[in-house]
């Protein structure tokens, strides 16, 4: 079978072709939307459209209006309702400003009879609690909604069952392009996130970094897709390093968003993060059996230097003379079983 790539990526579903930023996800939701009707119809179910969609709905992307922009996904059906979605990707809602303007535009139309919602499509924790918090209920007077990826997703898995061949197709894509793009915890993955860990202070309180781990069974880190290199999705696993080796590996049982440190911690009311952050609850430390430096004495290795951070598969981990050996033959193995992936794709 042949393999298509796209700037040296795996092109694995249509999808893939329109790339992985805002716009290509959100013409992925629109296509599908027009293509799957029972997906649809479960869309307006979720957003409380009265009596569904309409055959009569038309999807329009990145309609353009005077001083109130682009929007990224209109549906409307002239006199029963009027809808506009702004998806964003990770952890980040539009602002005030940008939904006062698609009120405004909604407003506009002078469409009384119509019903008038606001939809936000972004990603959230877990418990699905941070999204809801972070956009107004309600702007002008228009109606607002929240849906996170992961519930869109899992609602593209519910249609399945109603669909036909050609909308399962489209819909099982759809569900691998954004297991791949969105931000969700891979609960299979074997993969252990090493980082370093200080004894210093934080917020002005004698906690340490330490302490969040060891007392509090915690680990916080900036929510990652910048430069500054953290994930961004959260790991299965995560491990610890200091005083030169290896101290605990931890199961992530949970994560939410924060952007305070205070309740979670006692430290000031002040506490105010300036972006936000992924918070784990770790499980119990799975500690090891013998000790593990963090760089082998012979320096075979690529040595491992002040506070960076690593990814190692945990067998290799738990069973190598070093963190910088096993971080270089997790990356040995990463090569092979790409390679393997493409030995097995072309039988």
């Amino acid at each position: 079978m042949s393999i298509l790539t796209l700037r040296g990526q795996k092109v694995e579903s249509v999808f893939d072709l329109l790339g992985q930023n805002e716009n290509a996800m959100t013409y992925s939701l629109g296509w599908v939307l027009g293509e799957c009707k029972n997906f649809r119809e479960s869309l307006g179910k979720m957003i409380g459209i009265k009596d569904g969609f309409s055959d009569r709905t038309s999807l329009r992307m990145q309609e353009y209006s005077d001083k109130k922009g682009y929007t990224d996904l209109e549906i409307v059906d002239p006199g029963r309702y009027h809808i506009i979605i702004e998806a964003k990707r990770g952890f980040t809602v539009p602002g005030l400003t940008q939904l006062e303007k698609y009120a405004d535009r909604l407003l506009s139309n002078n469409d009384s009879a119509a019903q008038l919602l606001l939809v936000v499509l972004a990603e959230s924790d877990r418990d699905e609690q941070w999204l809801p918090l972070h956009v107004p209920p309600e702007v002008k007077g228009v109606p607002t909604k929240t849906i996170s990826w992961r519930r869109f997703q899992h609602m593209a898995e519910q249609s399945l069952a109603r669909a036909s061949n050609s909308e399962k197709r489209l819909l099982r894509q759809l569900i691998d392009y954004l297991r791949r793009t969105t931000s969700m915890q891979n609960q299979l993955s074997n993969l252990v996130y090493v980082v370093s860990l200080s004894n210093d202070t934080f917020c002005a309180s004698d906690m340490t970094f330490m302490d969040v781990v060891e007392k509090h069974r915690k680990y916080f880190h900036p929510v990652g897709g910048d430069k500054r290199g953290w994930p961004s999705e959260p790991p299965n696993y995560i491990a610890f390093r200091y005083k030169g080796e290896l101290q605990s590996i931890h199961h992530i049982q949970s994560y939410t968003v924060i952007e305070n440190y205070y309740p979670y911690f006692p430290v000031p009311e002040s506490s105010v993060l300036d972006s936000p952050h992924f918070m784990y609850t770790l499980g119990p430390p799975i500690k090891p059996t013998h000790r593990i430096p963090t760089n082998d004495p012979d320096n075979a290795y690529t040595k491992i230097i002040r506070s960076a951070r690593k990814w190692c598969f945990i067998d290799l981990l738990l069973t190598c003379d070093s963190i910088a050996e096993a971080a270089c033959k997790t990356q040995d193995r990463k090569r092979e079983m790409g390679k393997l992936t493409e030995d097995t794709s072309e039988t």
